[in-house]
């Protein structure tokens, strides 16, 4: 297992930090083991810590007026969360949940906030970080409003792969389902349709993409 400091480098809001830096943030981590469905922390909590995903996948979502759960963000291994209140000191702003089993690194605050005021790049690396994630959460805003389902899980299939780079994309069908704003058996009939066409493999938790140009079509409505 790699040891906090090594994970630590390898996370785009720590990767420019010199090494004596990551090894003292991470003397003051810790790791925590989350299971699918755990309540990591709720909207309106004290921000008394970030995290970084280590292992798995945790949701950032919203509940709507209906009772339902908006998805603002699907994070996996090395996605930073929870800052936002850890800087501004106000409670937390959307709820964390573990969609699947893993591991967390647990950074307290007042190590955050110590490191912050030594370099200052780490605060720009910070508001870059939320700058993406609002242009993110705006793009998928703009989806649903104006697609219907079958469009906007290829809106989210592209988005992903530009996000990451790869065309498999691990994502179970409950979240992809809280994402685009619908039920599950909607998605598993619309994924069946696409995979039919070609554009996608499906396997348990995993979607890849073979034909990024139908996808387009698709979501053109072609």
């Amino acid at each position: 297992m790699k040891r906090a400091s090594d994970f630590l480098a390898g996370v785009p809001l720590f990767r420019e930090f010199a090494p004596p830096d990551l090894n003292t943030l991470a003397g003051t981590a810790s790791e925590r083991e989350i299971h699918a469905g755990e309540t990591l922390f709720q909207r309106g909590d004290p921000g008394a810590s970030m995290m970084v995903v280590m292992k798995g996948e945790v949701r950032v979502e919203l509940p709507d007026t209906s009772g339902a759960n908006l998805v603002l963000h699907v994070l996996r291994t090395g996605d930073a969360f929870g800052e936002l209140a850890l800087f501004d000191g106000k409670p937390r702003s959307a709820d964390a949940v573990a969609g699947t089993n893993g591991r967390l690194l647990v950074l307290e605050r007042n190590a955050v906030l110590a490191l912050m005021r030594k370099e200052p790049g780490f605060a720009i690396g910070v508001v870059a970080v939320l700058c993406e994630r609002l242009r993110r959460t705006n793009a998928k805003l703009e989806a649903m409003r104006f697609r219907d389902a079958g469009q906007r899980i290829c809106q989210v299939l592209l988005q992903q792969e530009e996000e990451t780079g790869r065309r498999n994309i691990d994502i179970t069908q409950a979240a992809l389902a809280e994402i685009v704003g619908t039920t599950r058996e909607t998605i598993n009939r619309r994924l069946t349709e696409i995979e039919i066409s070609g554009a996608i493999a499906r396997e348990p938790g995993r979607i890849t993409i073979l034909d990024r140009g139908m996808l387009r079509d698709r979501l053109k409505g072609a």
